[in-house]
């Protein structure tokens, strides 16, 4: 699992951007927010990488 933070979260549209320790950008989807968790920025989340549409994005997305 990699280590990051919150970049960019819109509830509303349900997707945002995590930036890991090495400075890179993942998108996520609202569905690849673990049950039971609640994102906000800025918030410290640990995650796993999968290749999507549009190049690398975050899955099993939970608070570190």
């Amino acid at each position: 699992m990699k280590n990051g933070f919150v970049k960019i979260w819109k509830e509303f549209d349900g997707w945002g951007f995590i930036e890991d320790e090495e400075g890179f950008d993942y998108f996520f989807h609202k569905n690849q927010i673990r049950k039971g968790q609640q994102i906000h920025e800025g918030d410290q989340v640990k995650f796993d990488v999968q290749e999507g549409q549009k190049g690398p994005e975050a899955k099993n997305v939970s608070k570190s």
